[in-house]
């Protein structure tokens, strides 16, 4: 009894005495502190005892009711990476708790770009596994674990319905990449359609300009029907499949009837002669060429008897107008009044043109042959249509001589 009757000096965790009437704390029971001065005793169990230095691991080591609090921490160690131009650059150590379970201890304070893996010494995973366009193992290099990126890919079609693209991180799963097909080039809109002789596979079946079967490019050919001859015939001067109104191409893979095309030149007998068998076809015979030329009712050039000067492309026809007169080679098809009664364009001028006509061979044992038609240097007498005079050897490769196909059959 402390000062009166029933006053009995105790408290939690504590020794406690009387001292003039009054109950006084001595000391707290070891591994205990008061903490809280208005509540009595010794309310606080230290987490550790004996207390000693606070670290970084959660616990209140020095038992002052506090965790971990910054200015009682000693310095970090220094295990972050710091790579210079990554996102680690600058990075330091931080007293943090993380992880599942949670776990309290030094982390490297690594931006979100950085994958973090907490059972490496330095924190970082130690190769990527996300596709995300970050650096997130701060080794200089971005999502070096996918190393399909940027790589070609497609939508899965053939011809001119392939779509081209790249792989690219998926944005819906960064684990993983897809085909990007919002580069370019985009396929053709309106593929798969009919197939048209220029270099591609309009149909989408694999297969360019197809010289065969149901799929089968369709040339443009002229039916002419003479007394004893029955054919078809290009309607426009041969031109490669790539070749455009300025430029002839480089292609050989079979010869077009297109108009608004260069022709094709430079091209040897053989050359000519193999380009429409590749097509189920073959050179002209002179008679056919020279019935095509001339017309149902036979006339002295293609559109008539009177030679009228710059109708088709020879030494009269000035290619470009004003100054002095220009001789160059032409579009297919593009001196509309050059044309023969049933449609064939060309016949006269713009390139002459190999035919089926061996005249002869050179000292050599070259095969020569009549090439028709004249071409854009050749005066009037030679643009007739039954002129026979210019010849070659078939080996001649000239820029002013192309040839035209003929079938038996219609395209």
């Amino acid at each position: 009894n402390c000062g009166t009757c029933g006053n009995i000096c105790t408290a939690p965790n504590a020794n406690v005495t009387c001292v003039e009437g009054e109950c006084v704390l001595m000391d707290c029971v070891p591994g205990f502190v008061d903490l809280d001065p208005l509540a009595p005793g010794c309310e606080y169990r230290c987490p550790l005892y004996p207390p000693g230095e606070e670290d970084c691991n959660g616990i209140d080591d020095d038992c002052d009711g506090e965790v971990d609090e910054p200015e009682d921490l000693p310095s970090p160690p220094q295990l972050c990476r710091n790579t210079p131009g990554t996102p680690c650059q600058g990075v330091t150590m931080l007293c943090d708790t993380r992880g599942t379970p949670p776990v309290t201890t030094w982390y490297c304070d690594y931006p979100p770009q950085v994958e973090f893996d907490p059972r490496v010494p330095n924190g970082i995973v130690l190769d990527e596994t996300l596709c995300d366009g970050n650096d997130g193992d701060c080794d200089g290099a971005v999502d070096e674990g996918f190393p399909d990126l940027g790589q070609e890919c497609d939508n899965g079609l053939l011809g001119s319905c392939r779509d081209v693209g790249q792989r690219a991180c998926d944005p819906l799963d960064p684990y993983a990449t897809l085909c990007e097909l919002s580069v370019l080039p985009d396929p053709d809109p309106l593929a798969p359609r009919a197939e048209e002789c220029n270099g591609r596979d309009d149909n989408c079946d694999g297969i360019v300009d197809n010289a065969t079967g149901a799929e089968r490019v369709v040339d443009d050919m002229i039916h002419v029907v003479r007394p004893g001859l029955d054919f078809y015939i290009y309607t426009y001067e041969a031109s490669r499949p790539d070749a455009d109104s300025l430029s002839q191409g480089s292609s050989s893979a079979r010869p077009c009837s297109r108009s608004g095309a260069l022709p094709w030149a430079n091209v040897t007998y053989e050359e000519a002669e193999l380009a429409c068998i590749s097509v189920g076809k073959r050179l002209c015979t002179q008679e056919e060429w020279v019935a095509a030329c001339e017309g149902a009712v036979p006339t002295v050039y293609p559109y008539d008897d009177i030679y009228e000067p710059g109708t088709c492309n020879g030494v009269d026809y000035d290619s470009v107008p004003g100054g002095t007169d220009d001789d160059d080679l032409q579009p297919a098809g593009a001196l509309p009044m050059c044309v023969s009664d049933e449609g064939v364009f060309d016949l006269s001028g713009n390139l002459r043109e190999w035919t089926d006509d061996l005249r002869g061979y050179t000292t050599e044992g070259v095969p020569v042959y009549v090439v028709r038609g004249g071409e854009f240097h050749t005066p009037s007498p030679g643009l007739t249509c039954s002129f026979d005079q210019s010849q070659a050897a078939g080996t001649v490769i000239l820029p002013t001589v192309g040839f035209r196909c003929c079938s038996d059959t219609a395209p």
